[in-house]
């Protein structure tokens, strides 16, 4: 299916990921009243599917949602989806929506909506241009500062993106690849999609407030106790990050990527640094050995054999 854009599953069926839509009325469209996480698959397998499913059940806990299905059946989905989409490396959304109110797009009890599950695959993606890879990322500090988890949870992942929207257009229009945003106390929080680390003197640090903990972040904290790297979560300023001997960012769609400018200052040498290209060799070595992987065909339900003289 080399034409395909993905797959969907949305109110009990399966289509076209451009076809899928949601009533317009579903909080998840006008308050952004919904939950998601994503998954990759790659190469017929889905990499840390528990911690994934974990934390998307913590965000729906969180916000008082419940997907109207288990785990099992959701992983069915997930891996329903990834299939038919054909894509050898993917994607794979899950969502939980609160459901319309009772009274339309307004009023209503949110205890009493019907909450729905939606999941759909879209081919694989990098979180940064994929010819970054090689070269390093530029990374912007952005004037716009990360909504504080008193207002929004962060730790949630959630579709509240108007500051990391806002510092989007920051980093697109200074050039850059994309934003890192500072908490409303001036610390390093993170970027759209990923988390931000910095190697200083042998020591590899990554904001602990404010942000979203990947899956990928903590995979890399395990890479480092692999490699004898002593990492920790800290307070970090952008004067930090701009002076640190080594940036990189971690995310599900990428892995572990170097970065080689922040506001246009070069870091390091202005070359991807060599702690930073063991880490991410190593996570890939690993993830094409099986790391934490769960099969796609293990979570597909068997065919059934046909009956004798069936059509």
């Amino acid at each position: 299916m080399s034409e395909s854009k993905g797959i969907a599953y949305i109110q009990g069926r399966y289509m076209p990921v451009d076809e899928a839509t949601i009533p317009l009325l579903d909080p998840a469209f006008t308050k952004s009243d919904v939950v998601f996480d994503v998954v990759s698959a790659w190469d017929g397998a889905f990499f840390k599917l528990a911690e994934h499913l974990a934390r998307f059940r913590r965000s729906c806990e969180y916000i008082r949602v419940r997907p109207p299905c288990s785990d099992d059946e959701m992983c069915r989905i997930m891996a329903e989806c990834a299939t038919r989409s054909g894509f050898d490396h993917s994607c794979v959304y899950i969502l939980c929506t609160r459901g319309s109110y009772a009274g339309g797009a307004a009023t209503g009890d949110p205890r009493k909506s019907e909450n729905k599950f939606i999941a759909y695959a879209v081919p694989y993606y990098w979180i940064v241009p994929k010819e970054r890879l090689n070269s390093g990322a530029h990374l912007w500090i952005a004037d716009t500062r990360r909504a504080p988890d008193a207002a929004i949870n962060q730790r949630v992942k959630n579709f509240n993106r108007m500051d990391l929207t806002r510092a989007q257009f920051e980093a697109l229009d200074a050039g850059a690849d994309a934003p890192v945003l500072l908490s409303t106390d001036g610390f390093i929080t993170e970027g759209p999609g990923f988390n931000v680390w910095i190697i200083q003197d042998g020591k590899v640090r990554t904001p602990g407030d404010n942000l979203l903990e990947g899956i990928t972040r903590q995979c890399v904290f395990e890479l480092c106790a692999e490699a004898g790297l002593q990492a920790e979560a800290a307070d970090l300023t952008a004067a930090d990050l701009q002076n640190a001997d080594e940036v990189f960012i971690s995310s599900t769609g990428g892995g572990v990527i170097a970065v080689t400018l922040v506001n246009d200052k070069p870091i390091g040498n202005g070359a991807p640094g060599i702690t930073t290209g063991k880490i991410s060799d190593n996570y890939w070595k690993k993830r094409a050995e099986g790391w934490e992987a769960t099969p796609l065909a293990d979570l597909l339900e068997p065919e059934m054999p046909q009956a004798a003289g069936a059509d």
